[in-house]
């Protein structure tokens, strides 16, 4: 659980089944419910969900045909470096959000929140990934937050669009699939049963986000509905509640 102050509100924030503190808190959100909760603001969403239980061939077999040669490819041929990593050192957590800041930039994206994912590494369950180049050049990051079994991926990052080389964007691309399946594995050693995509776009309009869902999809998985849930406790929250729904609706 982090807590922290926006627009004068004090925010506590909760993953999965963690369990917020309420003391001197105007207003509780939690993430990742499986269902609405009664008397909470709750805003539906959907992810992809991958069974950590199931045994590395089991997972893989589910995983697409074209996407197990492009892992098996990266780790047989490409000679890259898989790293994992604890987001609360210092230099780790500077080097990844100095990264995707570039990242973000590419794609006319705000940079990230640092003052938000500290808060976060402080709690020792942020973790950052990533593959590299024998060279120390760094082709993929991810940012994940663990909370009991359940790992989410919050961000992911690599900057092939600065390059014109179909070569090395399919390499990144490799990279990324490869990072992916590294990541199944380790968060599965350490105990964590459920991998959590981080999000899936039900529309049917942008296709930029169509062509993330079917990049995660290639993994296997589970599409699911998942609720943040919102409760004012103080007044000074509700009243936030209220007007930011009027403002924007439904968006966080």
């Amino acid at each position: 659980m982090i807590a922290y102050s926006k627009k004068l509100v004090r925010i506590a924030e909760a993953w999965n089944g963690e369990t917020p503190d309420s003391t001197r808190i105007d207003l509780i959100r939690l993430f990742q419910q499986p269902a609405p909760i009664q008397n909470m603001l709750c805003r539906e969403f959907y992810t992809i969900l991958l069974d950590l239980k199931e045994e590395p061939d089991a997972l893989l077999s589910k995983v697409k045909k074209e996407t197990r040669y492009e892992i098996n490819r990266a780790s047989t041929k490409d000679n890259l470096t898989h790293e994992y990593l604890n987001a609360k050192q210092r230099d780790v957590f500077d080097e990844f959000c100095n990264y995707y800041d570039r990242f973000a930039l590419q794609k006319g994206q705000p940079v990230i929140n640092r003052r938000w994912l500290r808060l976060m590494a402080e709690t020792e369950n942020l973790i950052v990934s990533r593959v590299r180049e024998t060279t120390g050049e760094s082709l993929v990051w991810h940012l994940y937050y663990r909370s009991g079994e359940r790992v989410t991926l919050l961000h992911s990052a690599s900057l092939f669009r600065n390059s014109n080389s179909s070569r090395y964007r399919n390499r990144v691309g490799r990279a990324n699939r490869f990072l992916h399946w590294q990541d199944f594995l380790n968060f599965r050693a350490a105990g964590v049963s459920l991998y959590d995509f981080g999000g899936w776009y039900e529309g049917d309009k942008d296709e930029q986000r169509l062509r993330i869902n079917k990049f995660k999809e290639e993994f296997g998985g589970e599409i699911v509905k998942n609720y943040i849930c919102e409760l004012g406790i103080t007044f000074k929250g509700r009243m936030f509640l209220l007007i930011r729904k009027l403002l924007i609706g439904n968006a966080i």
